[in-house]
Order: structure tokens, then sequence, then C-alpha cells
């Protein structure tokens, strides 16, 4: 992504086929993955790709996000937004969340390292993440590197800053539509 070209700029309200802010809980997962499981392409094998990559950063916001809302099924998702839009060759998908200003360097970092894998390195440090303790992975280390094995494509990433504690996180993902 070129520099100066915002991952919001690609936002212009038009062909956006879905969009929601707001908790990533069980319910909202499973009636939006439901949808895109379904209804975004008549390409089974594509909504299914789409499917599985919004699964994976979805859960990311569920877990990672900064802003926590409580339901009333007493738990306490991650807040944040997601939008799919449409293009003639491709869907961009976009997910974005609150985090700690700390975890700005630590993500940046591990995108470039994510982007600079091909599909065997990618896999190659799947398996590796996969060794690690469990306290140890954080910040949604498996999913970005899933979502780059099902999209194909790099990841892009964008830090909003809120205030000198927190930033908006935003992770964009393109999927080829052949």
């Amino acid at each position: 992504m070129d520099a100066a070209e915002s991952i919001f700029t690609r936002i212009t309200g038009k062909d956006v086929l879905m969009s929601y802010t707001g908790p990533f809980d069980g319910q909202v997962l499973s009636m939006f993955g439901k949808n895109i499981e379904h209804s975004i392409s008549e390409d089974k094998n594509l909504n299914k790709t789409i499917f599985k990559v919004f699964i994976e950063l979805a859960q990311n916001i569920s877990y990672y996000s900064e802003e926590k809302e409580a339901t009333k099924k007493g738990e306490s998702p991650g807040v944040g937004t997601f939008i799919i839009q449409n293009f003639e060759n491709y869907y961009y998908f976009i997910l974005g969340n609150p985090i700690n200003e700390k975890h700005k360097e630590i993500l940046r970092d591990k995108f470039k390292k994510i982007n600079s894998y091909d599909r065997d390195g990618l896999r190659a440090y799947k398996r590796e993440l996969r060794k690690l303790p469990a306290g140890d992975r954080g910040t949604g280390n498996i999913g970005l590197v899933q979502a780059a094995l099902l999209s194909r494509n790099p990841l892009d990433i964008e830090f909003i800053d809120i205030d000198t504690n927190k930033s908006f996180y935003v992770v964009a993902v393109k999927i080829d539509k052949h």
C-alpha cells in the first residue's frame, strides 16, 4: 500500500456488502459468519475463504480489543468494526479495534515479518508459532498468519491515534475473486 494511501481512502460507501460496529461476541460471530459463508459470492470456495478470514480476524477483536462491552450472558467480548467491500476483481475486508499504544510496534513488526514470507515461509512460521506456550502467543499471531495464507495477499495495517494510551488498529485483507 502506498504510504500516502490510507486504508480508509478505499472505503467509499459504495459497494459495501456488510459492515458492523459493536461487541464481537459468539452470537455476532455466528450471525455474520453464516451470512458471509452463504451469501457473499456464488463461488462456495470463495465464501469459505472469506468466512475463515473473518473468523480469524474477528476472534482477534473479541480477544484483544482494548474496549470491552458486557453482554447479557455475562461475557465481555472486545468491541470493533468490520467492513466487506466488493470490487470488480476482489473483496476488501477491513477489521479494526482499539489497542493499547504499547502493542503498536509489536504489531508493526509482526506484519512486516508476515508480509516478508512466501507461502512456504508462512506455513513454517505458523508451525513455529504453534509450538509456543499459549501465554506467549498473544496479539493474534496465528490468526494473522492464517489470514495471509488464506488470502494469498499481503496484509495491510494502519494505526489511528486515539490518545496517548490508545490507537485504533486496522487490518485490511484483499481476497481475490479468481
